[in-house]
C-alpha cells in the first residue's frame, strides 16, 4: 500500500485487530490500516448509522453544548467572512451553536439519514457527501472544522488539502482525532477500542499531523491533548473504593498529558498561510 502522508510504499505490520493490519510507514513512520478488499465504506457507514442515537442527543447535552460554546470561543478571534463549515457534521449539534453564536455554518455528512435529521429537525446547512462534494468557494471560510473524522477517511491528505482552499488567508483549520503517541496506548495496545483498522484508517501522531498541515499550506499555532484510559471498557473499571483509587493513580498522567501531548485526544489548530 502506498502511505497517505508521504506517497511511497513498503510498511511493517506493527497492529493485527479484526483480521486487519495496520502498517507503520518506512519512511515517515505514520501508522494506517490496510484494508486492501475490505468494504470500509460500508463499515463506516455502518458504525456511524449504529451511533445516531449518540449523535443526536448531543443537541440537548448539557455537557457537549458547553464544549461547543468554549471552541466556538477560541474560534472568535478568527471572523471575518462569518462562514464555518463543518466536515462530518452529522446531525448538525455543533452547527446549531455555531448559528447560536452568529456564524454562517454550513456542513457537510456523508451518512444521509443523520444529515436528514439535522435538515429536518433543525433547518441546518447540510450537505449529503463529502467536503468536496458541497464544492465551497475558494478563500470563503474562516474556519473549517472536524471533530473525530480524519482518522475515518481514505486520504487524510487530501481533505486537508481541500480545507485549505476553502479557508481565506489567515483562517483556521481545526482537527481532533486518536492519539496513537498516547498514554492510553502505552497502557492499553490494541485493546483500546479506538484502535480498530474495520473504521479507524489512520492513527495520528503529533508529527504527523504537522507534516500534513505543512504539505497543505497550514501552519500550527496549537496543538492540544487530553485523556488517559487505563480499562478498555466501562465494564473494565472498578467500582468502590477501587474506583477512587483507580483516579488516584490516573490523575498525574492526565495532568502531565495536558503538557506534553501524551492525551490520547490530540486536537490540531492550523491556520492558512
Amino acid at each position: 500500500m502506498i502511505c497517505d502522508l508521504c506517497s511511497k510504499t513498503g510498511g511493517d505490520k506493527v497492529i493485527h485487530k479484526f483480521d486487519l493490519d495496520y502498517l507503520k510507514c518506512h519512511h515517515c513512520g505514520h501508522i494506517y490500516a490496510d484494508v486492501s478488499g475490505y468494504d470500509y465504506v460500508s463499515q463506516n457507514e455502518t458504525a456511524n448509522g449504529e451511533l445516531s442515537d449518540v449523535h443526536d442527543s448531543k443537541h440537548e447535552s448539557k455537557r457537549h453544548i458547553r464544549g461547543y460554546q468554549a471552541l466556538l470561543a477560541e474560534f472568535k478571534q478568527y471572523r471575518k467572512t462569518e462562514k464555518l463549515i463543518e466536515i462530518g457534521s452529522s446531525s448538525g449539534a455543533f452547527l446549531r451553536q455555531a448559528q447560536v453564536a452568529g456564524w454562517q455554518a454550513s456542513g457537510v455528512e456523508p451518512v444521509a439519514a443523520s444529515a436528514e435529521v439535522g435538515i429536518r429537525e433543525y433547518q441546518l446547512d447540510i450537505t449529503v457527501g463529502v467536503l468536496e462534494d458541497a464544492q465551497y468557494e475558494s478563500e470563503s471560510a474562516d474556519v473549517v472544522y472536524s471533530n473525530a473524522v480524519i482518522e475515518h477517511v481514505d486520504s487524510p491528505s487530501d481533505l486537508f488539502a481541500e480545507a485549505a482552499r476553502i479557508l481565506r488567508t489567515g483562517g483556521l483549520f481545526y482537527a481532533d482525532t486518536v492519539n496513537i503517541e498516547s498514554y492510553t496506548w502505552k497502557f492499553l495496545q490494541e485493546r483500546w477500542k479506538l484502535v480498530d483498522p474495520r473504521v479507524h484508517l489512520h492513527l495520528f501522531s503529533p508529527d504527523s499531523l504537522r507534516k500534513l498541515c505543512a504539505a497543505a499550506g497550514l501552519e500550527v499555532v496549537k496543538m492540544t491533548t487530553h485523556g488517559v484510559r487505563f480499562h478498555a471498557t466501562r465494564a473494565d473499571r472498578p467500582q468502590g473504593f477501587a474506583r477512587v483509587m483507580d483516579e488516584l493513580r490516573k490523575a498525574p498522567y492526565s495532568y502531565a498529558a495536558r503538557r506534553n501531548l501524551k492525551g490520547d485526544n490530540i486536537a490540531v489548530y492550523a491556520v492558512k498561510i
